[in-house]
């Protein structure tokens, strides 16, 4: 838990503005230690190649004809090992974004080629539903749209 908060923690500070003041880089912190939610970690027992979980952070706000407030993901990517490389990467924010599966067909084939993890994501654009697949490995992340219902 202590290293989970101290990845958060430098996550903030990294992703913080040049030109934030402190107060600001303390409030968002702050935002985000109070308001983030894991909402998928890799299972165990497959042992996949690399250890992902995907923490949820919601701007504040209520629901209001369909529209809601955006929801952006924090990516931690971390190999297995007693002082493995580790890195995380920040969705772009979409409204209702929600966390559908892994996908381990993709990740079986993207992690031929180096190791990497895929899942699937949806989220609203347009009054439609948008499903796109996220793959992430040590250097990269990367989207693909699969379908729009």
């Amino acid at each position: 838990m202590r290293a989970i908060l101290l990845s958060l923690v430098l996550l903030i500070t990294a992703c913080s503005q040049a030109e934030s003041s402190p107060e600001n880089a303390n409030v968002d912190l702050a935002f985000l230690l109070n308001n983030q939610r894991l909402v998928a970690t890799t299972p165990k027992e497959i042992i996949p190649p690399l250890a992902v979980k995907v923490y949820s952070l919601t701007e504040n706000g209520e629901c209001d004809n369909g529209s809601c407030p955006p929801t952006q993901f924090y990516i931690a990517v971390s190999q297995y090992g007693e002082m493995p490389q580790q890195t995380y990467f920040v969705t772009e924010k979409e409204p209702n974004l929600t966390f559908e599966h892994w996908d381990w067909m993709k990740t079986a084939k993207y992690s031929e080629k180096r190791p990497s993890v895929s899942f699937v994501v949806s989220y609203s654009e347009n009054g439609k539903k948008v499903f796109k697949t996220i793959t992430v490995d040590m250097n990269d992340i990367h989207y693909a749209t699969e379908e729009k219902k």
